[in-house]
């Protein structure tokens, strides 16, 4: 079959240049409306990545004014354990002295006495008389027994004559704790009859002459 187009020439390029314009046209509204697509989807992306951080941005804050209520608090114990620290040191030294001293009184054989006690650093010095080393013996062995008084060693023990006796000078030294031994698991009472297997004798051959 043969067509014979009949419109003309110039009619036809007029028709083909409004089709190429109208599919331009429609190409670049097709392109503006991905753009504008892309512009909404990346907007509503801007807007989630906002709104999760303004969350985490208040939840911080949040925990920050939670670290801050810690640290205070911290601060508030430290303090507080340290004036029961005071109160503790201020109550074993008005009340440990009195400890001591009673249980020095208590470890005193009856043939021995003291004639000077000093205190220095928790470090303590008894020097007196004994009739004999055995009784600075049995001295030392209370002491030692005694939670108040810690390491007992003799210092220096040597013959000394008093109203025509002679006795025996010595020194002592020991460390204190004025709190009694608290933490101590308390000792046995001490049996002057028998000696303590550990403690050293003085050795009479030692004595100063």
């Amino acid at each position: 079959m043969i067509k014979i187009n009949l419109i003309p020439a110039e009619e036809r390029r007029d028709i083909k240049g409004f089709g190429e314009l109208l599919i331009g046209l429609l190409v670049i509204v097709a392109l503006f409306a991905g753009i504008a697509a892309l512009h909404i989807v990346q907007s509503n992306n801007m807007k989630e990545v906002e709104t999760k951080f303004q969350k985490t941005e208040k939840e911080i804050k949040s925990l920050e004014a939670i670290k801050i209520r810690v640290d205070e608090f911290k601060a508030k114990n430290l303090e507080l354990k340290r004036r029961i620290e005071i109160i503790n040191t201020l109550e074993r030294n008005r009340t440990g002295p009195l400890f001591v001293m009673d249980a020095l009184a208590s470890a005193m054989p009856a043939k021995a006495w003291i004639d000077e006690f000093s205190e220095s650093g928790m470090k303590a010095k008894m020097v007196g008389i004994a009739d004999n080393e055995f009784t600075v013996a049995d001295l030392m062995e209370s002491l030692q027994a005694s939670p108040y008084f810690k390491t007992v060693e003799l210092g220096v023990i040597k013959k000394t004559t008093m109203r025509k006796q002679q006795l025996r000078s010595f020194a002592l030294h020991s460390r204190l704790d004025y709190t009694g031994g608290k933490n101590i698991k308390p000792k046995k009472p001490i049996n002057k009859n028998n000696k303590a297997k550990n403690l050293k004798k003085p050795d009479p051959k030692k004595v100063n002459k």
